[in-house]
């Protein structure tokens, strides 16, 4: 077998929010005497999901590296929708709300494919873990979903000072394994910090575009595999 160890990204590879962010900030306001409209929280939504990802693809963003920095992250994301549906006076009232909920293991599910896959791939000698570019609070989130129990490591950019897609972080997983990194198969959900970050730190990597996200896929080089499902892996990983 070709490989010894693999590493997956955490959100929207291995696990998705119950509600979207959108959703969970309707429910909040709600919850203070607020309702809002469809169209008006899917504008603000965009508004900020797209300062989301201008962000994350800056150059140097160093953002990832520090928990202080990623929850500062988050509620400049929640404030702004609060601002754009009009509601910035509630923001020190609502943002403590929407980022504990945010935290909390049952905020989060795993997706179906995660945990028959993990198993087979146990079942054939690798070692796995997590590389994901997320606050401390990431391990009781899998602590909390019992996906520790099928991983060797779980590593949260802002708890190692590192994030994708530095190689250094790459790195960082197959030291933590004792692997080589050309021993190690990345898989995640963004070409840029996932493959790419990868491919940098010298493994080889494939990149998950479930059904679901696929019209927000980032473009790729043709020579990068794509896969629609983690069902898939077990047998790529077998014929090396």
């Amino acid at each position: 077998m070709r490989y010894r160890l693999v590493c997956l990204d955490a959100g929207f590879t291995l696990l998705a929010p119950r509600r979207t962010l959108a959703d969970a900030l309707r429910g909040v306001l709600a919850e203070h005497g607020h309702a809002v409209s469809d169209r008006d929280l899917h504008r603000a939504w965009e508004v900020a999901d797209r300062w989301f990802w201008d962000d994350y693809h800056r150059p140097e963003n160093d953002t990832w590296n520090d928990d202080e920095r990623i929850d500062a992250h988050w509620r400049t994301y929640h404030s702004l929708m609060l601002r754009e549906l009009g509601l910035q006076d509630l923001e020190h009232r609502v943002l403590d709300t929407i980022l504990g909920a945010q935290y909390r293991p049952d905020s989060w599910e795993l997706y179906p494919d995660v945990l028959p896959a993990l198993a087979e791939l146990r079942a054939a000698g690798l070692r796995l873990g997590i590389i994901s570019d997320w606050g401390s609070n990431l391990l009781p989130i899998v602590e909390g979903l019992g996906l520790d129990r099928e991983l060797d490591f779980v590593l949260a950019s802002g708890a190692e000072g590192v994030s994708k897609p530095d190689p250094a972080f790459f790195r960082l997983a197959a030291a933590r394994a004792g692997v080589p990194p050309g021993e190690a198969l990345m898989i995640g959900d963004s070409y840029r910090a996932d493959v790419a970050g990868a491919r940098s730190a010298g493994m080889e990597a494939i990149l998950l575009a479930r059904p679901e996200w696929r019209a927000r896929r980032e473009p790729a080089p043709d020579d990068v595999r794509v896969i629609a499902s983690l069902a898939e892996l077990p047998t790529i990983v077998s014929e090396g």
